[in-house]
């Protein structure tokens, strides 16, 4: 079974996907999975050739902040780089979820990934979509605390996002992360005890 677990940044995923792994499943991070992504020399250099090599940093890496900045500045270089990114992303992601079932095939595999909605239909990706919401002052608060970033830079990245209703449209499950971090485990974990029961 591979579950895909999204929602807006700030929303919660990682507590989701903490129960989840705890509970036994395999956890794949996309956003992790993206730093390996960019460190890949072809999309360094198309990277570098859209928005310039002021994204590098002193090694020649990608410094992804400053990728950040431009890249959620506008729609147009939001595309952009999703165009040159999101294919291998997508297929590092596939080969990752085929490599654990490969060794484990029995072992639930988690995908935490922010924009599995927006790439497309999550089903060609996993089997079950639980989404994770919370409200847009709270998602803020978070975000702001855990990346560092300004609020002006949170919320850029907020807007290219999609709604957290059009996600709750195609969901299978809800998490509501709306209270403390032990209410959304608990919420996490009556999710995952009625996917265990519908697995057997």
């Amino acid at each position: 079974m591979i579950i895909g677990v999204t929602g807006g940044i700030g929303a919660g995923k990682s507590t989701v996907c903490a129960v989840f792994e705890k509970a036994g499943a395999r956890v794949i991070d996309a956003d992790a999975t993206g730093h390996e992504v960019l460190r890949d020399p072809i999309v360094i250099r198309n990277l570098t050739n859209v928005f310039g090599r002021e994204i590098l940093d002193s090694d020649g890496q990608i410094a992804r902040r400053k990728l950040g900045k431009r890249a959620f500045a506008s729609d147009k270089n939001r595309e952009k780089l999703n165009a040159i990114v999101w294919q291998p992303l997508r297929q590092l992601l596939l080969d990752k979820i085929h490599a654990a079932l490969d060794r484990e095939p029995t072992r639930p595999v988690v995908v935490d990934a922010a924009l599995l909605v927006e790439r497309g239909d999550p089903k060609k990706i996993v089997d079950i979509l639980v989404v994770v919401t919370a409200p847009e002052a709270l998602r803020i608060q978070r975000t702001m605390a855990r990346l560092g970033i300004s609020r002006a830079e949170v919320v850029a990245r907020l807007s290219a996002q999609l709604p957290e209703e059009d996600k709750v449209a195609v969901a299978d499950f809800v998490v509501v992360n709306d209270k403390t971090p032990a209410v959304c485990r608990q919420r996490a974990r009556a999710i995952w005890n009625k996917l265990q029961c519908e697995e057997q």
